[in-house]
């Protein structure tokens, strides 16, 4: 093999090495976005959301957040700390309105996870 070759070899493979390793895997934000609106179906500002998972597992604690929604009646929760990259889904957590549960959400990894909710 020319020297000249090899190394113009060497050189294009680490080159390939470099930019492989800089385009590596960026997690995306796993968010859950809860909508309250009244029974005339208009936002209900002020309102406390609360996500959680009522279940016997021990690890079940992890998963309580609260949140008050805006004037628009949206509550944002952000999951990032909890989703770990690779994890095949994330959770089902029951939806809590000012002390009522009034549903639950499906929560989807690395996506924006959206519910509307009647009080």
């Amino acid at each position: 093999m020319n020297a000249t070759f090899r190394n113009f070899f060497i050189v294009a493979f680490l080159f390939s090495v470099v930019f492989s390793v800089s385009s590596c895997y960026k997690k995306k934000d796993t968010l859950a976005v809860v909508t309250v609106n009244d029974s005339n179906n208009s936002p209900v500002g002020g309102a406390e959301v609360r996500l959680y998972y009522a279940g016997a597992n021990p690890d079940s604690l992890r998963v309580d957040q609260t949140a008050t929604t805006d004037a628009a009646g949206k509550a944002t929760f952000n999951f990032n700390d909890l989703y770990k990259s690779g994890q095949a889904g994330f959770a089902v957590l029951d939806i809590e309105v000012n002390g009522t549960i009034v549903g639950i959400i499906k929560i989807e990894e690395e996506t924006t996870s959206e519910e509307t909710v009647a009080i």
